[in-house]
């Protein structure tokens, strides 16, 4: 999709001036401003897809740039047609089997996600309905789009102060940002309504953020907290085992970071890339 955006309108600027009596140089130009702003548009769309830093993506658009040019030399002896994206597409849903099914799947999934944006959209109308917002953060938080995740959960409390789910989400979006108090406040709000909110990991997001303000008492006794009913989770072991370290108690540390490790290790293989920085970051302490 980003190609054929980048390209087309440079594509049809130059059929229009096929025939013209103009210098090379502009049709050369005409096709690096094309391949210029397809570099752009992967930018954001590897960013979006996979979430990671920009540095990351950047590295990648320019090691991927170099495989254009040396298409062109396999495309002497094949014809491009073959490893076209929408040939390709076709051949794995007539004749993929499982795969294809996915593939359908995935496309089914995606639909369904723009109707839900696009009912959400027509919902936020209703001026008092706030969940509509916090549904509309949540995508656009899973897009990694926070700026616009932030405006629809500020909305969402805008029309009910005391909505829960807006004031965890703009509470974790503010202990991100470093405004520890702002995010202690959202979090408060989540406490008194339900203390085991999202299976009690508002205490962990809770300690969490006095640990991130040198609250260590505070931090540990909500880590606790949250340790006792989820045993096995290699985030909060690794946040109350820096709250140890920081304490001095090293045995009580090190053991903690042993059970981040040995949590992640065994935790289903769909939540493995989730947890692996977790351990990673307890093994470091190790």
């Amino acid at each position: 999709m980003a190609w054929a955006a980048a390209h087309l309108p440079f594509a049809i600027a130059g059929l229009a001036l096929f025939g013209t009596e103009l210098n090379p140089n502009i049709y050369f130009a005409l096709w690096a401003a094309s391949g210029a702003l397809f570099g752009i548009f992967m930018v954001f769309a590897i960013r979006t897809i996979f979430g990671v830093s920009y540095g990351m993506v950047f590295l990648t658009v320019a090691l991927a740039w170099p495989s254009i040019s040396l298409a062109m030399y396999a495309f002497q002896y094949i014809s491009p047609w073959l490893v076209s994206p929408f040939l390709l597409f076709w051949v794995v849903i007539y004749f993929g089997g499982f795969l294809g099914g996915e593939v359908r799947g995935f496309g089914n999934a995606f639909r369904q996600r723009q109707n839900l944006k696009r009912f959400l959209q027509n919902a936020t109308v209703n001026p008092r309905d706030a969940d509509a917002h916090v549904q509309l953060g949540l995508i656009y938080l899973d897009r990694r789009q926070e700026g616009r995740a932030l405006d629809h959960f500020q909305k969402a409390i805008a029309i009910d102060k005391e909505e829960i789910d807006a004031n965890y989400e703009l509470g974790r979006i503010a202990r991100k940002k470093g405004d520890l108090q702002k995010a202690l406040d959202h979090f408060e709000v989540v406490v008194e309504q339900d203390d085991k909110y999202r299976l009690s990991e508002i205490w962990r997001e809770v300690g969490a953020t006095y640990l991130d303000a040198g609250m260590l008492k505070e931090a540990g006794d909500a880590l606790e907290k949250f340790i006792d009913r989820r045993a096995v989770d290699p985030e909060g072991l690794y946040y109350l085992g820096s709250v140890m370290k920081s304490k001095g108690e090293d045995d009580r540390a090190r053991d903690l970071f042993e059970q981040a490790v040995q949590a992640a290790k065994t935790s289903p293989y769909f939540r493995s890339k989730q947890l692996g920085r977790w351990s990673k970051l307890a093994q470091k302490e190790l």
